[in-house]
Formats: C-alpha cells, structure tokens, sequence
C-alpha cells in the first residue's frame, strides 16, 4: 500500500498532465480559429470601413498600415462603403498619431477629406475600438468592415462584437505570414493574445 505522500505526489502529476492537456487542447483549437477566420472575407455593404492603426514612420505610413490603407481604398472604390474610419493613436517618442498618417495617405490617393473619420485614440486593438464605439455613435454608424492583418482579425471581431459593433472581417492578404514558419509565429501570438482577453481580460 501506498504512503499517503505517495498518493498526494501521483493524485498531483495526473492533475498537473491533465491540466496541460487541456491547456494544449484550446491552445490549438484556438489557433485552428485564428487561422480560419485569417482566411475569411466577409465582405458585404456596410455603413464604414475601419482601419485599424498600425505604426508610423516619421509621418509615413510602415509597410503594414501602408497595406492595410490600400485595401480599405480598394473596398471603398468597389462601395462596400462610404465612409472610411482612420485610427490609431501616437506612438512612444512619436510626434504624430497613426489615425493622422493615415488620413494624409487617403487624402493623398484622392479619398474625399469629408468621408474620412479619424479616431485618433488607442495603443491597443481595445482602446482604439472603445474610442471608435464611441465615435460611431455620434456619427450614425452601425456595421463596419474591419481591415487588419488576417491573424488578427478573430481578436478584433471578438472585441468588437464585446463593444456592440455590428463587424465582419476584411483580411489584409498582402499582409499575411509568407512562410509557414510565420504563419505558425503569427497564429500561436494571436491565439495566445485571444486566449488572455477571453480568460483574462487582457
């Protein structure tokens, strides 16, 4: 017969393997989602198209906003929508807002200054969808199309739809991982940052 310390060390290490299955188990199937949703255009009319920031570089766009900007063109010229919401705040260290880059470059590429909206709050998916909630209500907006990188857009619906956004998703294909080493680094960080909001609130 076994010493009860014996059988508190085995009760523990069944525990402890059943734990981390089941920890491997959403992991994956969350990751399985992510890359799913990556993959997915939902694109229908909708009231606005929203671009999520992404950085600046000394008053130009990276080459990920860049891509995000010339989507949201292209969908604006097929009239998914009307009106195109700009976002994103500024930066550490930076002098301009991402929203304000943003605006420029449509401006720029001949969109109408008064069918842009630039929400120009947030360092995070969160506090920049909070800040644009906020701004579509006084606007009359009620749908969205949301244009972001492809691993990113299950955590960005799932946040939208938290915040009563009516949103589907229009995955930014230039931006997607271009090796299957990458899409596997990009689709194990966006499952694990969707896993810490879901159980986390983070």
């Amino acid at each position: 017969m076994q010493s009860p310390a014996k059988q508190w060390l085995r009760r523990s290490i069944r525990g402890l393997l059943a734990s981390l299955c089941l920890a491997a188990v959403m992991f994956i199937s969350t990751g399985y989602i992510v890359y799913r949703q990556a993959q997915r255009a939902e694109l229908r009319p909708v009231d606005a198209l929203l671009v999520l920031g992404a950085a600046q570089w000394d008053g130009e766009p990276s080459p990920v906003l860049e891509a995000r900007l010339t989507e949201a063109i292209r969908l604006y010229r097929l009239g998914y929508a009307r009106r195109i919401i700009v976002s994103g705040g500024t930066g550490l260290n930076d002098t301009r807002s991402e929203a304000s880059v943003a605006y420029d470059y449509l401006i720029e590429h001949s969109i109408d200054p008064t069918l842009i909206i630039s929400v120009a709050q947030g360092r995070d998916t969160r506090s920049t969808l909070l800040a644009v909630h906020d701004e579509m209500q006084r606007q009359q907006i009620d749908s969205l199309l949301i244009v972001t990188d492809p691993p990113h857009l299950l955590r960005a619906l799932k946040m939208a739809h938290d915040y009563g956004i009516t949103s589907f998703g229009a995955p930014v294909k230039a931006n997607s991982p271009t090796t299957n080493w990458a899409s596997i680094k990009a689709t194990s960080r966006e499952a694990l940052a969707y896993l810490a909001y879901v159980l986390l609130d983070q």
